[in-house]
């Protein structure tokens, strides 16, 4: 594909750019990343404040169809995430904007597009995934959530774990089973939507390994959701969890993200020294950073050409899990290479020590939940294998 830009998408992306680098200056101290918008309440008013940033300009309905607010296109998506990431700002609810939205335009009903879709454009309503159980975690079809209906309504009974920000969100869209009878595992489940004050949910924190609240166990016990709440059609949420899967494995947002953590490495190694030598004229520390900046241009090419190909409805499954494995290990490699370079002063966040206002020491403890989340990285090569390499499955 052709990289070179028009003028006026240069403009556009100037623009988003311009935007989150004003709001980047508000974050609160020791914001970093997705997690930060849920565990605490300055993150969250600043991820509600900066929506409200967003929706005004018209920019969390970016590609949609105009009868629902949208416009622009998947391009102007592509650097709206770009700027996002890059100033790590919070703002587009990543369940809501990114993954239920698309999803919805795919799959839902006038009625589903009618009353969902404003909610999320405007910034007023977001959203949590409730899918992961404690037995079914990247093998997503065995869980055992079940919805029984009986008339107008599902009657919804179950455990959901690890779902972030269920603590703080207005609603969640979730894969329940509604035929237990079902020949095989995947047949049987449907993708619903519903409130987050219903009846009978209660939500129990899951706290990270350095005690942020991030994560959360779901339990739901006879919880009644209308059955006219169902994107897609009862009993065939598979292949709308399929869709959705796609949208969520982008990761153009952590690709620049990356980008601006490495401008910052290679400006802290050419004004430190150590040992009287100005730490950029290590051949090794210098090898480090070339390597990174070598694969971070490559995982960025990708994106953009995954971005082309959905923009052209071309996109295949095994493509989103490319970039995914790619981008989530190359965060990881960063995140050591940071801390390597830091040396004991890597360890600390708060503290006159800690470099780089201790962002490298929280990213290390988060990195690997990319190579974990929305599928494990071995979940990820299996359906390349299978998907884009045609290989045998193993019996």
């Amino acid at each position: 594909m052709d990289f070179k830009f028009s003028d006026e998408q240069l403009k556009l992306r100037k623009e988003f750019f311009d935007v989150c680098k004003d709001l980047e200056k508000i974050k609160p101290k020791g914001y970093v990343g997705l997690e930060s918008n849920y565990d605490t309440d300055e993150g969250w008013e600043y991820h509600l404040h900066c929506a409200k940033e967003f929706a005004r300009r018209g920019w969390l309905a970016l590609d949609w169809p105009a009868e629902y607010g949208g416009s622009g296109t998947m391009m102007d998506r592509v650097f709206f995430a770009e700027a996002r990431g890059y100033y790590d700002v919070a703002g587009a609810d990543v369940f809501g904007v990114e993954m239920l939205a698309p999803t919805i335009l795919g799959a839902g009903n006038d009625d589903i597009k009618r009353r969902f879709l404003p909610g999320i454009a405007s910034g007023d309503v977001m959203w949590c995934e409730l899918w992961s159980e404690p037995n079914a975690g990247s093998d997503l079809a065995s869980l055992a959530t079940t919805a029984i209906r009986k008339g107008d309504e599902y009657i919804i009974n179950g455990q959901k774990t690890w779902s972030t920000g269920a603590h703080r969100s207005h609603w969640a869209f979730a894969v329940v089973r509604t035929n237990p009878n079902a020949e095989k595992k995947h047949q049987g489940l449907t993708f619903l939507l519903f409130d987050m004050k219903t009846s009978g949910i209660t939500v129990k924190p899951l706290l990270y390994m350095e005690g942020g609240h991030y994560y959360n166990e779901v339990f739901l016990d006879d919880v009644r959701v209308p059955v006219n709440n169902v994107v897609g059609e009862e009993n065939k949420g598979w292949a709308v969890t399929q869709m959705l899967a796609g949208f969520e494995r982008s990761n153009l947002g952590a690709i620049m993200c990356m980008q601006r953590q490495l401008e910052d490495l290679v400006k802290y190694c050419n004004e430190t020294k150590v040992k009287g030598e100005v730490t950029a004229r290590d051949p090794l520390v210098r090898n480090r950073l070339a390597q990174a900046a070598c694969e971070l241009e490559a995982a960025r090419c990708l994106a953009y050409r995954i971005a082309d190909a959905q923009s052209k409805k071309e996109m295949a499954l095994f493509d989103a899990s490319a970039v995914k494995i790619t981008s989530g290990e190359l965060q990881a490699r960063i995140a050591h290479m940071a801390t390597d370079l830091f040396g004991s002063c890597g360890q600390v966040k708060i503290s006159r020590w800690a470099k780089l206002n201790g962002f490298f020491e929280t990213w290390y403890q988060h990195h690997f939940r990319l190579n974990v989340a929305m599928g494990t990285n071995e979940i990820q090569r299996n359906i390349i294998a299978w998907s884009g390499l045609n290989l045998l499955r193993m019996k």
